[in-house]
């Protein structure tokens, strides 16, 4: 079977689909006795992109091509695992959705919200097939887009196994901190979590520090986070010495955000709509107590493994994020019941399970 991949994000996007797509594609890279991978990118991109995909896939042949070559490709099919589809082929196409928030929250400016559907309604007429990462996207997809549940075909998200933790850590400016992961956008909520600390009993507010990783702007007034892996050590600084201390550290290394998990008292999920919510399978995996909101596909990828809230409620997170700290025995089973849940989910087996779908639609397509 020979799959041309769009990997067009591929060298830039670190986020949840981007750690999606470098998984199954090391995986499927190892099975050339079952699947052939091309990678296509925009034109002017090929020269540069070959060097930088050798490099993040750690493999040094890749099949790497112009995007308006696939006629010559004849691959069997395309796949496109970017949240809707920006350009065409004339061969089968299976695209994968993470979930459909241009139509949930469509954005204010009229050409943004024009341009986040169109690749949306393009997918809906131009695919075969759609891979949907949770049935409540499977729901989502058949609620906003013209498309058939028929055509959506679940196949969940995985997470690697986590190692033991390989650093301690150095905390200066509190005793221990609550971890949140993800682009601070307004779905992501964090400004309920950051309410939410600040309604926490005085005595945790001083000694809990609220660490944000991901894709934002770092804390302006200070603090930092480093990895000095020579001496096996993890350091925390939090910015001042305010009340509920918070560190927002930007992007971090897959190695500095290992540790973050590890470390961390709890993780905190406040989001109010998910695709699926791969950060908190990342966290269950490294034992780290979860808490969670019950929006959108949060509750069906982590199930009785995490203590919930209503999303958008600051006091009732406030309670939670209490028991996580302060009652040892639920942390311990919380803990433990992430790590349970979290090896119910693999990038093998989803690997596996994509592949499958790719053999069902093209052989429905030869029939």
């Amino acid at each position: 079977m020979h799959v041309a991949v769009d990997a067009a994000n591929l060298t830039r996007d670190r986020r949840g689909i981007g750690r999606y797509v470098r998984a199954m594609l090391t995986r499927w890279l190892e099975q050339r006795d079952v699947v052939r991978i091309t990678l296509l990118v925009p034109d002017v991109l090929v020269g540069q992109a070959r060097t930088r995909l050798t490099r993040i896939l750690s493999r040094d042949e890749l099949a790497v091509r112009r995007r308006n070559a696939v006629r010559s490709l004849a691959p069997d099919l395309v796949w496109y695992p970017w949240n809707g589809m920006t350009w065409t082929s004339p061969f089968v196409n299976i695209a994968t959705v993470h979930d459909v928030w241009p139509f949930v929250s469509p954005a204010a400016a009229p050409a943004t919200r024009r341009r986040e559907q169109t690749s949306y309604l393009t997918m809906a007429a131009q695919t075969r097939a759609i891979i949907a990462n949770s049935h409540f996207t499977q729901m989502e997809i058949t609620r906003y887009l013209p498309v058939p549940e028929s055509r959506v075909h679940v196949v969940h998200m995985g997470v690697d196994p986590a190692p033991s933790a390989a650093t301690s850590v150095q905390l200066h400016g509190a005793e221990r901190y609550v971890l949140a992961v993800g682009e601070d956008e307004p779905r992501k909520n964090f400004a309920t979590l950051r309410r939410a600390m600040t309604l926490l009993p005085e005595s945790l507010r001083r000694t809990t520090g609220l660490v944000i990783a991901g894709r934002s702007r770092p804390s302006p007034d200070g603090g930092r986070v480093a990895l000095r892996e020579s001496r096996r050590e993890l350091t925390i600084e939090f910015p001042g010495a305010e009340s509920a201390p918070t560190l927002v550290t930007g992007e971090v290394s897959d190695a500095v955000l290992g540790e973050l998990y590890a470390h961390a008292a709890v993780f905190a999920f406040p989001s109010i709509y998910e695709g699926f919510g791969l950060v908190v399978l990342e966290a269950m995996a490294h034992g780290t107590p979860v808490v969670a909101s019950d929006a959108a596909s949060i509750p069906e990828v982590a199930g009785d493994a995490a203590l919930y809230f209503p999303a958008g409620d600051a006091d009732a997170l406030a309670h939670t994020l209490l028991q996580a700290i302060t009652d040892e025995n639920a942390a311990a089973a919380l803990a433990a019941a992430g790590k349970i849940r979290a090896r119910e989910f693999s990038w093998d087996r989803t690997a596996r399970n994509t592949l499958e779908v790719f053999s069902r639609v093209i052989a429905g397509a030869g029939a």
